[in-house]
């Protein structure tokens, strides 16, 4: 028993030095590490409704047009938006989009939507705009059968 005593003694002692010995401080300090991604967003807005449904005699339907509006968020650098159809227009008919550029971006004007993607902005660098102006503009031509025509245009930020 009386090594278990002796043995007992001496942790109790360890512990009562190993407590002393650690000093505390009204001060503490730790490292915190944050990552910041490449960010780039775009949101459009409206619903786009056009109707074809005027001529004068001897000319190409009437055009029609209709606007929207986007929102761009990007922290990078040198980026562009595409757009791009879901579908092929139908014969006769022809879609045009055109985006209003943010400060120092640059816009392409008018430019016909396709099933192929199209840039409509570039030179997009670190810019946060709301409100921005997204113009469509619906062409027929006297091949273009009666239709409801449907298509879903996707825009893309991407790198230059």
């Amino acid at each position: 028993m009386t090594r278990f005593n002796t043995l007992f003694a001496a942790a109790l002692i360890a512990i009562a030095f190993s407590n002393s010995a650690v000093a505390q401080s009204n001060k503490s300090s730790q490292q915190v590490s944050i990552n910041v991604a490449e960010i780039a967003v775009i949101a459009v807005h409206g619903t786009i409704n056009m109707n074809i449904n005027t001529a004068t005699a001897g000319q190409a339907p009437d055009p029609t047009s209709a606007s929207a509006t986007f929102d761009l968020s990007t922290n990078g650098k040198d980026k562009k938006i595409s757009a791009k159809l879901d579908r092929k227009m139908p014969k006769g008919l022809t879609l045009y989009a055109q985006m209003d550029a943010p400060s120092k971006a640059k816009s392409a004007g008018k430019v016909e939507l396709s099933d192929k993607s199209v840039d409509l902005l570039s030179k997009i660098s670190n810019v946060r705009s709301s409100g921005l102006a997204l113009n469509y503009e619906a062409v027929a031509t006297v091949d273009a059968t009666p239709d409801n025509v449907v298509r879903t245009v996707t825009y893309t930020i991407t790198n230059n």
